[in-house]
């Protein structure tokens, strides 16, 4: 597995998962709760790296942190990452995105950053999202499921 660059102090890195289930083809979304920003919109699990950590293992934290899954670093697949995208004053962001295949539809344990969850049809997905989840399914990134 190749050594993932660290986030640096004038790119801010973050990594999310598309979880999809193996055997009904849906992705799981958590639905973002109103004490957190963007409450409503709906989102992939995952966040930002602190620093000195990877992609990957800022990634497995927040998916312990948000949605209780406990996963090995083997189980994430890279499937893509955007860089340049301007946050908001806070400069450049390095997004990560990686495949997390699930057997079976699970039901996450959230954390209060989420107040719902869901499994959804890749062409059904609801409408209101966070950036992340945007700017993936803008690039095509579930469009790219069904190679892998």
């Amino acid at each position: 597995m190749a050594k993932e660059r660290l986030n640096s102090p004038s790119r801010k890195a973050g990594a999310w998962a598309i979880i999809q289930c193996v055997d009904t083809g849906k992705v799981l979304l958590g639905k973002r709760s109103s004490v957190v920003n963007n409450g409503g919109a709906w989102n992939f699990f995952g966040g930002r790296a602190d620093r000195g950590e990877s992609p990957r293992s800022a990634l497995l934290r927040e998916l312990a942190e948000e949605a209780g899954l406990r996963v090995k670093e083997k189980q994430l697949v890279k499937i893509g990452q955007v860089s340049g995208e301007r946050r908001s004053r806070s400069g450049d962001c390095e997004m990560h995105y990686y495949l997390l295949r699930l057997e079976r539809e699970v039901v996450p344990r959230l954390n209060r950053e989420h107040s719902n969850f869901g499994w959804f049809k890749p062409k059904r997905l609801p409408t209101k999202f966070n950036r992340p989840t945007t700017i993936a399914i803008k690039k095509g990134l579930l469009g790219s499921l069904r190679q892998l």
